[in-house]
């Protein structure tokens, strides 16, 4: 175990990316996402999800070279500025708008999957708020964050391990027909539309979700012993457990009901199918299943948000004299706690304030295909900027390149028809709430440089003083 030059701890290995991935990207929204798509379009949402597994693969590559180039905490603060030509206030401006824009998305979609899990902690335990149930789940996913990046790293080892275990029994019960619903049959899988246009328009924004937040590793580089190997491998090695699981789950449940969709709670799909397989059982299996994908997904989440804003602290950029509170790290556990408790008050709240699981998943996935956008863009610009810098991954450009088009391609393609209809994605991203998202990222960026300086002339003050006596 080792310690880099700004105090966190390297103790990360490749299973550790690999688990972290899975974790967060196999969440309980996606339980959600994957059987309202799997209901929805049936065999055309497979084929979508083979499509979007190759669109994020193209992400998590191009994440790859980037957290392998700069493996930096700040993440896309750091990609973003290392990429930026001109002064150093200009790059210190492109990465904080980027990670700060980035940390306000989130607030979104955490809100979307912990309500998600705390529905399922609901049904689960039959009692409790709502929002104590969002409270609990963000303490319980904290207290390993606060303790050690080790210790983060076994508790979510089990906690993937056990949720995953769950998803692959429903799968199998469905396909060998053991289960209250009757055998299977492929048939029951609705064709959906299986021209290309239909597969993205029908399941595109859906099969997105399954996989979203495969880059969540980037901000983990730092505190990974050898981050050249173990990223790109955690990352191929976690988009292709999660296609799997989808696979297996959805067709196995799919092919039992043609009807499906018309029978579950948009906003809790899961609880309904395990009970409707194995009675009060299932339901409570499903409801564990909701809970350990929450908490898997937020743990991780409480380890990488927290460092992105770490990052752009520890530079001084986070509000002047705030940077020193909030890029500070624990004496004792090396992690940065302040950061840490500051966004789990800010997700929390966020939780408790926003409702609706589907409307945020989609609202968040469109503003996150923008940003998927930004990170093939900063991969072939920082190409330029810095041709002599050491890239222990390299790409080949057409990775990046064909990225870029699949992504803005599939941005389109996947939500040009709910915009155009005025639905809640239009609503969403082009109304008073994706402006809120920018302007707040433009507002940390502008005013967090801006008082750079006056953060270096506390820290010189204090440096006297302390001197002086």
């Amino acid at each position: 175990m080792t310690t880099s030059d700004q105090g966190l701890v390297k103790a990360l290995n490749t299973r550790d990316i690999f688990i972290a991935g899975v974790g967060l990207v196999v969440a309980a929204s996606t339980l959600v996402s994957d059987f309202l798509g799997w209901f929805s379009a049936g065999q055309a949402f497979a084929v979508a999800l083979v499509a979007m597994f190759f669109a994020n693969l193209l992400l998590g590559l191009s994440a790859g070279e980037l957290a392998t180039t700069y493996p930096k905490a700040g993440a896309i603060y750091d990609f973003g500025a290392a990429a930026t030509p001109g002064s150093e206030r200009t790059k210190a401006l492109v990465g904080v708008f980027l990670g700060a824009l980035f940390y306000i998305m989130f607030m979104f979609a955490g809100a979307g999957e912990t309500v998600a899990g705390a529905s399922g902690a609901q049904g689960l335990f039959g009692g409790g708020s709502l929002t104590m149930w969002i409270i609990i789940l963000g303490i319980l996913a904290v207290v390993p964050n606060l303790l050690g990046i080790e210790l983060l790293a076994k508790v979510e080892l089990y906690t993937v391990l056990a949720m995953l275990s769950i998803r692959w029994l429903f799968g199998l019960l469905g396909f060998f027909g053991l289960n209250n619903v009757g055998g299977w049959s492929w048939g029951n899988l609705t064709p959906g539309d299986l021209t290309f246009g239909g597969i993205i328009a029908l399941g595109g924004a859906f099969a997105f979700w399954s996989f979203v937040g495969i880059e969540f590793v980037a901000p983990l580089a730092e505190e990974t012993r050898d981050p050249a190997r173990a990223l790109p491998k955690g990352i191929v090695y976690g988009l292709l457990t999660i296609l799997g699981t989808s696979l297996l789950m959805g067709i196995g449940v799919g092919g039992l009901d043609p009807g499906w969709i018309d029978k579950v709670d948009p906003n809790a799909p899961q609880l309904f199918v395990g009970e409707a397989m194995l009675g009060s059982p299932g339901k409570v299996l499903m409801a564990i299943a909701s809970v350990l994908a929450t908490y898997s997904s937020m743990t991780i989440v409480y380890a990488s948000m927290p460092r992105i804003l770490y990052g752009i602290s520890r530079n001084g950029h986070f509000f002047g004299p705030l940077s020193r509170w909030f890029g500070s790290v624990h004496p004792r556990f090396r992690t940065p706690w302040v950061a840490i408790l500051v966004t789990a008050v800010a997700y929390t709240w966020s939780a408790i304030a926003f409702g609706g699981v589907v409307e945020l998943i989609f609202t968040a996935a469109y503003t996150w295909l923008l940003l998927y956008v930004v990170y093939h863009v900063i991969v072939l610009v920082s190409r330029f900027v810095n041709p002599d810098v050491e890239r222990p991954f390299r790409l080949p450009l057409w990775v990046p390149t064909l990225g870029l088009i699949v992504t803005v391609y599939l941005w389109y393609a996947a939500f040009a028809d709910p915009i155009e209809e005025g639905g809640p994605i239009g609503h969403a991203f082009f109304g008073p709430r994706a402006l809120w998202m920018i302007g707040a990222a433009a507002v940390v960026a502008i005013v967090g440089v801006a008082l750079e300086k006056t953060s270096g002339v506390v820290s010189r003050l204090e440096e006297e003083v302390h001197q002086e006596l």
